[in-house]
């Protein structure tokens, strides 16, 4: 239950510092705090996944959540680079769109994970 929590507290920080992104077009303090801390939060979840499902073998909600994870963590990365880089200076069309896609990405594979958690639930059930 932990995990569920750590991850959704992840889907409500990279929610604000994506929209502030997007609405913006800049990549000011608050967007790289909320995005640092939601990769945080989004690698402690996955860490607690890892630990509870107590194996390695990989499963389509592993691949969708190391994906995501690994989208969000380049697009954090991208938009300090830019922050160190050029300061408050508009942010490009190319990062712009990728910080979107990587977004949209990790939410539907938010949604996607917990549908297959929720099946796998019913069938054993």
């Amino acid at each position: 239950m932990a995990a569920v929590g750590t991850v959704t507290l992840a889907l409500a920080l990279y929610t604000i510092g994506t929209i502030q992104e997007q609405r913006s077009h800049r990549v000011t303090g608050g967007v790289r705090t909320f995005l640092t801390v939601g990769v945080f939060f989004d690698v402690t979840a996955t860490i607690l996944m890892i630990v509870a499902s107590k194996s390695l073998t990989p499963t389509l909600h592993g691949v969708l959540g190391y994906s995501a994870l690994a989208l969000m963590v380049t697009d954090t990365v991208l938009l300090w680079r830019h922050a160190l880089a050029r300061g408050q200076a508009p942010v490009g069309r190319g990062l712009h769109v990728y910080s979107r896609v990587a977004y949209l990405y990790w939410v539907a594979a938010y949604f996607t994970g917990a549908a297959l958690v929720m099946a796998e639930r019913h069938a054993h059930a």
